[in-house]
Formats: structure tokens, sequence, C-alpha cells
């Protein structure tokens, strides 16, 4: 868990965590959402999830139960600067001196336990993997080891062992990330909530002429909304259909009586109408 001072010390400079957004690999935020942060136009406002916050409270449990089952100790440094890019920094979770090596722990949801390798492999999600990886190439350590908890019960390690050509173009991506923050050129953006972010008022004074490439994409998007919508209806349509044989059932099972629709009222009496799964 990282403290305050270190979460300040963030907009100095690119971290781990940092290099899954930039290199595009992140889920919650996006490159010109982390440059907005970088330069301080905006605060992270990202709340703590569930997971997020499980993960912090065991955290030390998960290096501890690594220390213990490798018989190693584990120091838990400050912030590392790299020796040639000031902007390189890390906040690592452990790092082993006796094996110059990065400790990175993790607590997983249960549902994402098959993007994990096996116990003992080197096979990482990706957006871990060029965590540690910057990581290693900060600290100039040999290897990186990942703890990782999964769904609160299964305990696995994992070992990235250096790879020089990833972290050649991890550093790349750095240093153009920060080369946009340091002359606050911002990078492009990827998704609507970028934009939103990017054009947040309007000129009612500005008009702009539609141009071949533009006016393709509007067609396509009026088709593409059209069969939306005809899809749709042939949805509501079978819906109906099915609510209409059901009338005041709960559940509607295939032969073998396994549930397949339930239609059931929640706790404000309305019924809603679910689809478990279909018959082969």
């Amino acid at each position: 868990m990282i403290t305050e001072q270190q979460r300040a010390e963030r907009k100095l400079g690119i971290g781990g965590s940092d290099m899954p957004i930039i290199l595009g690999l992140s889920n919650y935020k996006t490159p010109y959402q982390l440059y907005l942060e970088k330069i301080g136009e905006t605060e992270s406002t990202q709340e703590e999830t569930p997971f997020q916050y499980w993960g912090n409270q065991l955290e030390g449990v998960i290096r501890d139960e690594f220390s213990k089952r490798n018989n190693v100790a584990v120091e838990l440094p400050d912030t590392l600067v790299h020796p040639f890019h000031e902007f390189l920094r890390g906040n690592v979770d452990g790092y082993i001196r006796e094996w110059n090596a990065v400790l990175e722990v993790k607590c997983s949801a249960g549902f994402m336990a098959h993007e994990w390798g096996e116990d003992g492999s080197d096979v990482i999600p990706m957006q871990y993997l060029v965590q540690v990886a910057h990581y290693c190439a900060v600290l100039d350590a040999d290897f990186a080891y990942i703890a990782v908890l999964i769904g609160g019960n299964d305990y696995r390690e994992f070992k990235y062992t250096r790879n020089f050509e990833l972290e050649s173009k991890i550093i790349d991506a750095a240093k153009e990330f920060w080369h946009c923050v340091q002359t606050k050129t911002p990078p492009k953006p990827i998704n609507q909530v970028d934009l939103k972010l990017m054009y947040p008022k309007h000129d009612p004074e500005k008009t702009v002429t539609i141009e071949p490439d533009v006016a393709e994409q509007l067609t396509t998007l009026a088709d593409t909304r059209f069969k939306i919508k005809a899809l749709s209806e042939v949805e509501e349509k079978y819906k109906f259909n099915i609510m209409q044989f059901m009338k005041d059932a709960e559940c509607l099972t295939d032969e073998s009586g396994r549930p397949i629709v339930s239609w059931k009222a929640n706790k404000r009496g309305t019924r809603t109408f679910l689809m478990k799964g279909m018959t082969q």
C-alpha cells in the first residue's frame, strides 16, 4: 500500500501502475485521463473497489506468506528512481536483496483465475507483466516475483525473468508519454469519455462541414442503429411470447429440469426476466 506522500510523488514521474494505462492495457483509465492527472488538471477520482480495499488489507499477509514459503527476507523500500531517467519511478511491494528481485503482491478476483498461469509459472496477465518489467528496469533487478491470492483461497507465485526487449519498449513508451506531460501535449483520445473531458463545452457559433470519411462513418452508424432497433424489436417479441407462456410461473426449465429462464419479482415487486442458459 502506498503512502500519501508516495501518492503525491506520482505526479513527478511514471510509476509501474501507470505503465498498463500508458500502453492501453487498463480498463479503468486512459492515457489522456492519466495525462490530466500528471499535469495537475484533475485529481484521481476513481473510487476504491472492494477488491482494491481487500487487496490493500491483505498485502502484508500475502507478503509474509511469500517470505515464509521461500525463506527470504523482504524489504519495503521507499520510492525508487531510475539511475538515468529520473521520471521513471517505482513503489514496489517488496525487494528481496539476496535475489536482487522485486516482489509484487496482488489480490485477484476468482473469475480472473483463468488469466493467470499455473503456480510457479511465468504466465502473467499482460497488465501486471509490464508493471513488474517496469520495476525491474528501475531497480536493475534480475527477477520479479508476483505473489497473488485469487478468489480468497488460491495462492500462487509467478516469476518474471528480465526481458530487455520488453523493457526497452516500455521505456520508449514512458519517454513519449512523459514528453507529452512536460510539453503539455495531450495524448490522442481513445474513447467518448476522453472527448467529453477534452471538449467539455461547445461553441454555439461554430459549425464544421462533413468530409468523405466522416460521411461514410455516419452512414455506417445510421445503419448500425437501424439494425440494433430491428433486433431489439425481435428480442421484445420473443420475450413477450415466452412471458405469456410462463404466466405466473417463476421459472422455465428444460426437459431435464434445469432452470433456463426466471421471471420473478424483486424487492420492489417488479418481475424481472432473466435468461440463465439454453439447452443445445
